[in-house]
């Protein structure tokens, strides 16, 4: 498979992955309860302030799939959005990373660490991957 082609796959699923988080934050909040348990493996209670948050965080995400779905379209015309995405999901390492030393114990633990490092590679080998796949293209 050619550079450009598994670069697309790649923009895409990252694409699909945040339009959908994105549209069930916007649309459908108590899905977000559901998500947190099964994937995330915490339990997060809806009150008011975390609905409040969960509406312009639900945006980001929407319009963050956007970008990708964009740069996915032709990834040589809009290697500067990968880029920026690769930078995203470098900072999301980083914030990980931040949060598995700083953060109280019981918070930390209540995540499987084995989620916390599954996340970490996935999100890692991912943002590598664009990025060698992004300088590649002629």
């Amino acid at each position: 498979m050619g550079t450009e082609k598994t670069l697309k796959i790649l923009l895409w699923i990252a694409a699909v992955y945040h339009i959908l988080l994105g549209l069930l934050g916007v649309f459908a909040k108590e899905t977000a309860v559901f998500i947190a348990n099964s994937f995330f493996n915490f339990n997060l209670t809806l009150n008011d302030e975390m609905l409040w948050i969960i509406n312009p965080f639900s945006a980001y995400l929407l319009f963050f799939g956007v970008f990708m779905a964009v740069a996915a379209t032709d990834p040589k015309k809009y290697r500067n959005i990968i880029y920026a995405g690769v930078g995203l999901f470098a900072l999301r390492i980083v914030q990980r990373i931040i949060f598995l030393v700083s953060a109280p114990v019981a918070l930390v633990y209540s995540v499987d660490p084995l989620r916390n490092i599954i996340a970490i590679a996935v999100v890692a080998v991912m943002g590598i991957w664009m990025y060698v796949l992004a300088r590649k293209l002629n």
